[in-house]
């Protein structure tokens, strides 16, 4: 029985350790960061089916894990926590031979890890160089996972495809250019790399609630055709977009011709419930096999069984095919769906 190291948005922890007590059979869960970080086993399942089983269908609230292969007490001690990073990474030559490695040192809040991120990484590269691998920072063959908690030193190695994220602790970054409208795009990009879709590969798409315009701008980077739904302004910078049409009503007072568009976005702050409606009636608009971007707001005491409701009703039109809390997520989840 393998233990793991979990991560989840803060203070959504304990959905993501309740839906893995509700999958892996005889799990031990523990937690080590208040509503973010946790410790979890493989209970009665292999671990080449656990991670293939949570590879096929992710978690929703699982950002990101890895394996605990060795395990020490945390110290202030520099020299001391070096040593023990510098010997579990001594161990793993015949993975680090010709490979490409990437080093993720994170470490809890009030931990008295001596390192920050960087340093605890400069530390591990001389390491990784003398076995033979080439440090980087994306595309690895293999990441070294460092976690420090407020007790421990949890340590592992493992493929990126296993981690459910290749980012540090599921923690995905975006640059802020300057010219971007509003933070609510990082979601979208977000959406895009975690269910694998291509944006530009589509051409007409309609956004509900659209204004400031984050997510617009996003897909008209993208050279789609967009219709923006919104009673409020959209930014200046967008009002003489070529490619945008701006209906300034509600989203419950537009309908539009079958078929007219390939994909649907909204990122409203309204009742998850009403969104799915206004999204259900607005559905013969998509075409068949079109794409749904839907952000659903976490308004209610019991997300998972929210969720469970929200799925059933939108599969009604829709084929489900994921449901992500993305790093970028706040007390919401975003949803991926395909029109029938």
């Amino acid at each position: 029985m393998n233990v793991y190291v979990g991560s989840a948005n803060p203070g959504f922890a304990p959905y993501a350790m309740e839906e893995l007590r509700r999958r892996i059979r005889g799990t031990k869960l523990s937690g080590l960061a208040p509503g973010e970080t946790f410790t979890f086993t493989s209970g009665d399942q292999d671990d080449e089916s656990l991670l293939k089983d949570l590879r096929r269908k992710e978690p929703i609230f699982l950002r990101h894990l890895f394996p605990v292969e060795a395990e020490n007490e945390v110290t202030g001690d520099r020299e001391e926590m070096a040593a023990r990073m510098k010997a579990y990474a001594a161990t793993l030559g015949d993975r680090m031979k010709g490979s490409k490695v990437a080093i993720q040192v994170r470490k809890e809040q009030n931990s008295p890890f001596p390192f920050t991120s960087a340093e605890g990484r400069d530390e591990l590269v001389p390491v990784v160089t003398e076995l033979g691998g080439d440090a980087v920072a994306r595309e690895a063959d293999w990441i070294i996972s460092v976690y420090a908690s407020k007790k421990k030193l949890l340590m592992g190695c493992s493929l990126p495809r296993d981690n459910l994220s290749d980012w540090p602790g599921g923690a995905v970054r975006f640059r802020r250019d300057e010219g971007l409208i509003s933070r609510a795009a990082f979601k979208l990009l977000e959406a895009e790399r975690s269910f694998g879709i291509q944006l530009d590969r589509f051409s007409n798409a309609l956004d509900l609630g659209a204004a400031p315009g984050g997510w617009t701008s996003v897909l008209l980077e993208r050279g789609l055709k967009v219709t923006a739904v919104d009673p409020a302004e959209m930014d200046p910078s967008l009002e003489l977009h070529p490619n945008l049409r701006h209906i300034r009503r509600n989203a419950a007072d537009v309908s539009f011709a079958p078929g007219t568009f390939d994909l649907l976005v909204c990122d409203m702050s309204w009742d998850p419930h009403h969104t799915c409606r206004l999204v259900s009636e607005l559905a013969p608009a998509i075409t068949a096999g079109g794409s749904g971007i839907i952000t659903l707001k976490l308004m209610y005491r019991k997300p998972l069984q929210s969720i469970d409701e929200l799925v059933e009703d939108y599969s009604y039109y829709f084929d489900v095919r994921k449901v992500k809390q993305l790093f970028h997520n706040r007390e919401e989840v975003t949803i991926w769906v395909k029109r029938k």
